[in-house]
């Protein structure tokens, strides 16, 4: 964590810190590194920084990820009306009824509960 250039200080009006952050690992059995960059109001310790970054991506990919891919929420075949958003609820529900069974993933879930209307509708009441 750095200090904000003054360049970037005059196009934002009230920021004070420019973080960077360096991630690196593998993926798809592929080395890789990448860099990502923060601007925020706050000024915190790197130690914050890298918490609030963690806890940002954690909900990216333990939420919207799935939506996503498992349920392909960005191209949605039920359009018009309030479909979106009340698949959208549904979805929300068995990810939750998933991870309070403690299937690993949800296509794990979507699998095992697929025949087991009894057992998902018994969480309604």
């Amino acid at each position: 964590m750095f200090p904000a250039p003054p360049k970037l200080q005059r196009q934002w009006a009230g920021l004070t810190s420019f973080v960077s952050v360096e991630r690196s690992g593998q993926r798809d059995g592929q080395p890789f590194i990448e860099t990502q960059y923060y601007i925020s109001s706050h000024s915190q310790t790197a130690n914050e920084f890298l918490r609030a970054t963690q806890a940002h991506w954690g909900i990216e990919n333990r939420l919207h990820w799935v939506k996503d891919v498992t349920f392909a929420e960005d191209f949605p075949l039920r359009r018009g009306g309030n479909a979106p958003v009340n698949w959208a609820i549904l979805h929300n529900f068995f990810i939750t009824i998933a991870r309070y069974l403690g299937f690993r993933t949800i296509p794990q879930a979507q699998r095992a509960l697929a025949n087991q209307l009894q057992k998902v509708f018994s969480f309604f009441v």
